[in-house]
């Protein structure tokens, strides 16, 4: 068996649209969803605890793997939903 590894996840903010950054190749497509469309409502907030801080999951978590979309975690209460 192999020695464990750990990695370090860094937050770092997306400025730009969110939908832009993480599907590139919709970008100004009449057929990307807007906020409001997949969280529902403009400021995404959380169903769960109304806070509307989220991190994006890093392509290698097994959310996205097995899921196959972008997943997104609230920082305050641990919901997970996809975009």
């Amino acid at each position: 068996m192999s020695k464990p590894k750990f990695y370090q996840t860094e937050l770092k903010l997306i400025t730009e649209n969110v939908f832009d950054y993480v599907f590139p190749n919709n970008k100004g497509s009449k057929y990307q969803s807007t906020m409001t469309e997949r969280m529902g409502d403009e400021n995404a907030t959380c169903p769960d605890c109304g806070h509307n801080k989220w991190w994006l999951l890093p392509t290698e978590s097994a959310a996205v793997i097995q899921g196959g979309k972008a997943y997104i975690e609230c920082l305050n209460c641990g919901y997970q939903t996809h975009l």
